[in-house]
């Protein structure tokens, strides 16, 4: 139900913020990182709606939500339609996140033949890999970057700033 009323929301928005916690464990992710939550910050035109999407679910009835979660990242990331995904040092996620919604796609179709859930393989090869990367680097403003680029962050500590050309 939650990822429907994500879907509902994401489909009103002229862009959204995003933002992974990944989590060190075995089986999972590149490197051993293992996808945690998900955030996002939705502006839509009648308010705003934060989500936190639990990404660490196990078992047969998580697998249809981590399914759902995939594909609905994956829209947003890939599809040149709004909402425009901004993250926070985003691009540095690419990669794992790529990574992690191959194997949710995988998982989902596992789920859907076997009418349960487990462990999947990748969806596809390494080429698709770096093109899923390569686009979702593509897709997805990245503030630091574009900050960098634009010579407009400024830090304070462990605060960072984002200053306005005005």
């Amino acid at each position: 139900e939650g990822v429907r009323e994500m879907r509902a929301a994401l489909a009103g928005a002229a862009r959204v913020g995003i933002d992974t916690e990944w989590a060190e464990g075995e089986g999972g992710g590149v490197g051993g990182a293992v996808l945690a939550t998900v955030q996002l910050a939705v502006t839509e035109g009648s308010g705003e709606a934060a989500f936190v999407c639990d990404a660490l679910q196990r078992g047969p009835a998580a697998a249809q939500y981590l399914s759902a979660l995939g594909s609905e990242l994956r829209s947003l990331l890939l599809s040149p339609a709004p909402p425009l995904p901004v993250g926070f040092a985003f691009a540095a996620d690419a990669q794992k996140l790529a990574a992690w919604l191959r194997e949710a796609e995988a998982a989902g179709g596992e789920a859907e033949a076997a009418g349960g859930g487990g462990e999947a393989e990748a969806v596809g090869g390494e080429e698709e890999g770096r093109a899923l990367v390569r686009r979702i680097r593509e897709a997805t403003v990245d503030v630091p970057r574009l900050c960098r680029l634009r010579g407009r962050l400024w830090r304070l500590g462990r605060t960072v700033v984002l200053l306005s050309p005005a």
